[in-house]
This record gives structure tokens, sequence and C-alpha cells, in this order.
């Protein structure tokens, strides 16, 4: 969805002044196709999840350069699920056992820079770490701040920004109700000036209207060399693997130009018990006095976890005997399983099952698409102090 803002021109090799507000990704096709004859570069302008499994289905592999961590989870997640299993007989025992179709399998190339920083890291779906089994090597957001820092104890100038942006900006009469725009230089410009008093109010210098731009916007500083470097190692990295030159990465590699140039490779291991790319799923701690729907609450308000579950229907899978049986169920045959929402989880199912968790979502982008995730769960009890 991203337009080409001022602040672009200077840190890549693409957009010039007369771009400005255009879609990046229809500028960015027309010039790669008039710069290199033979190439034919297709823009689509749009959320990448307006757009239905079949159309990654399409591709044989996908580089992300997305600029969030959720939309990289999303890509990730629905490159995972698009993967099928086959079931394969062992020549020499004759048993048989279930594996992945490597056919099915569409690799993601995922590159992010941070300033002097970037990364470029080459995922197989289900046969390499995935992008959730990595999650932990992101710092915490650096602009998610406490409520009570920014009423109370404000330090740094992006707490007083923070403060305009989030209790300003909604105490005000005439703005409560209106979204801000970052795009729009009156908003910045309250947005500015109500931090530049409450930074002088309590002492913090360093308030200026680029840092009110940034915090607002979130944007992430960046620096057109270390961007070219990582383009660089996410096209390399394609290349290999559609035309079986050479090896792809294994599988994550680091920049880091703060002090002089320094490069290196890690061969990350998959996380065993991953949400999306094990075949076993992950195992939770839920309090056996939990109701069902407080168990479903928490599965929707744990986003870090179960980042796009909003409506799960949920089927358990008895450890013993392998009996299936739906706790719950959404739509017109939810009626049939309400009588267990109040019931407490220890009443329902036994400690080790196995849930298995369904969720359908809807996008109303330009056309309606229906999508179904599923994710396995192991119960265990959380122990009472």
């Amino acid at each position: 969805m991203d337009t080409i803002d001022y602040s672009n021109l200077n840190r890549q090799f693409l957009f010039r002044e007369k771009d400005v507000g255009k879609p990046k990704s229809e500028v960015a096709a027309e010039f790669i196709n008039r710069r290199v004859p033979g190439v034919n570069v297709r823009a689509h302008h749009g959320k990448i999840q307006d757009k239905p499994d079949e159309f990654y289905q399409q591709f044989h592999v996908v580089v992300a350069g997305l600029d969030s961590i959720p939309a990289r989870r999303w890509i990730n997640e629905t490159l995972c699920a698009l993967a099928q299993k086959i079931t394969v007989v062992d020549e020499k025992t004759g048993e048989e056992r279930e594996e992945w179709d490597l056919e099915s399998i569409i690799p993601l190339i995922d590159g992010g820079t941070e300033g002097l920083m970037g990364q470029t890291r080459v995922i197989f779906p289900h046969l390499t770490p995935c992008f959730e089994c990595l999650l932990h090597l992101f710092p915490p957001d650096p602009l998610n701040f406490q409520e009570c820092t920014l009423v109370s104890t404000p330090r740094q100038p992006q707490h007083c920004i923070s403060w305009a942006l989030r209790f300003a900006w909604e105490d005000d009469p005439v703005r409560k109700g209106t979204k801000v725009d970052g795009d729009n230089p009156e908003h910045i410009k309250w947005i500015f000036e109500k931090a530049l008093q409450r930074a002088k109010d309590c002492n913090i210098s360093g308030v200026d209207y680029k840092l009110t731009q940034g915090v607002v916007k979130r944007i992430i500083p960046a620096i057109a060399s270390t961007n070219a470097i990582i383009a660089a190692g996410c096209a390399n990295e394609a290349w290999k693997i559609a035309t079986n030159a050479s090896r792809h990465l294994q599988n994550w590699v680091m920049v880091s130009g703060g002090v002089g140039v320094y490069t290196s490779t890690t061969k990350y291991e998959k996380t065993e018990d991953c949400l999306i790319c094990s075949l076993t799923g992950c195992t939770i701690s839920v309090n056996p006095d939990m109701t069902l729907q407080e168990f479903i609450q928490f599965l929707i308000n744990d986003t870090a976890t179960f980042l796009y579950v909003t409506q799960p229907s949920i089927m358990s899978v008895d450890p013993q005997t392998g009996e299936k049986k739906f706790l719950h169920m959404t739509g017109f045959m939810a009626k049939r399983t309400a009588v267990n929402l109040p019931k407490k989880m220890s009443e329902l199912v036994k400690e080790g099952t196995t849930l298995s968790i369904t969720n359908k979502s809807v996008t109303t982008g330009e056309n309606q698409i229906s999508r179904e995730r599923n994710y396995l769960v192991g119960i265990k009890w959380k122990q009472s102090n």
C-alpha cells in the first residue's frame, strides 16, 4: 500500500521527485521494465492480505522487503500453510510416514535494514527455521512505551511525542475521534508543538519536527548503501534458488556497518514446538480452572503467539485414545457447542491433549477472500502457586 514520500528519495535509486505520491510498486516496476530489456515486472498496489492463496501459489520463490513484523509473520504463515503433506512408504520396512511435498514448498527470502545494519534470511517452509521460529531475535518495539512513563515520568524526547500523539490529541475537543494522518503536515505540526511544550515543561531536549515525523509514522532510519547490500543479497539468493547454480544461504546473514564493515552468516535451527512450521505444533500452559470462553479469549488476546486467531473453532484429540471431539464451533454450528463455553478446561480435556484450532477469516478488499488456517496446540496445566 506504500506511496512515495519525500523522505524516500535519498535512500534508494528508483524514485525521483516527480514520483512523490505515486504507488512505490508501480513506479519501481516501470523503472525496471524501462531499464532492463526483456524483463517484465508487474506491479500490484494493495495489501498482501487482500490476495488469495492462489496468488502466492503461482510463484517459485517469494522475496519480501516488508517493513513491519506483523506483515512478515503473515507472509511466513501463509507460505507455510500452502505446503502440503504426502504419505511415503519406506522401501526397507514398508512403514508409511508423512513428509512435506517439496513441490508445494515456496521458498521465502526475507530482507530488512535499520540504519547501518541489515539482514537476509532464506526460509524453506517446514524444512528450515521459519520467521516465527526466530521471532525472538527481534528487540522489543522501541516506541512501545508504558502509559505511566508517558504520563508521569517522561525521560526522552520520544516520550513527549508519544504523549502528544496518544493523549493530547484525544484530549483536544476539536481533534478527538479524528485519526492521525502521518502524511498530513498540519497533523505533524500540531503534535510537534504539543510535544515541544511538554518537553520544555519536563526539561527534556531533542524534540524536533523530523523526530516527530519518525515517531508518528514509526519511520526506521534507512541508508541507501545498507539497502543496496541487502537488496543485492536477496537478489543473489533468489537467483541461486531459481537456477540451482549455487548452494543457497544456510540460512541467515547479518551486515553491520556501524564500526567498519562486518558481515557473518549463522545457521539457525528450527524451533521444535513452533506453532507455524512444526508437525506437532506448540505446547501452552493453561489454568485448568479457566472456562472454555476464557480460553478462547486468551487465544484471541495472545497476539505474540496467535497473531491472526480471531474466530477459532476448537477440536480436542485425546492423548490415549485418539478420540476427536469438537469443543467449540463458529458460524451456524456455534449453537451445538455453546453448552461448553462456561465449563472449565479441566472438565473438557486432559493434560497432554492436543487441540486442533481452526481459524476462518474473511478479507474484505477488492474481492472477498476466505482463508482457513490450522494450528496444533498441546495443553499443559499451569501450576498454581
